[in-house]
């Protein structure tokens, strides 16, 4: 069989061997077609609009007072150490 890929795959492929991410292009290639039965059919922008409005009217009305402090200080405000 012969693949064509673009220039940007072959970066990608590159840069994924590079990183340790896979071994070589056949682990690449074994990963990529493992992950094929775990696709979730794409990005579905209505789904994405509906979900930002749904995000947009949960907000209204909500309101963040730090009170002067950091969001880091807030996140941490609750820990016991």
């Amino acid at each position: 069989m012969t693949i064509n890929l673009t220039p940007e795959q072959e970066r990608a492929i590159h840069e994924a061997i590079q990183s340790g991410m896979v071994r070589s292009v056949d682990e690449f290639i074994d990963s990529a077609v493992a992950a094929l039965p775990h696709r979730t059919g794409g990005f579905d922008k209505a789904k994405a609009r509906l979900a930002g409005a749904r995000i947009g009217e949960i907000r209204q009305g909500v309101r963040l007072d730090l009170k002067g402090m950091s969001i880091r200080e807030l996140a941490h405000s609750g820990h016991k150490y």
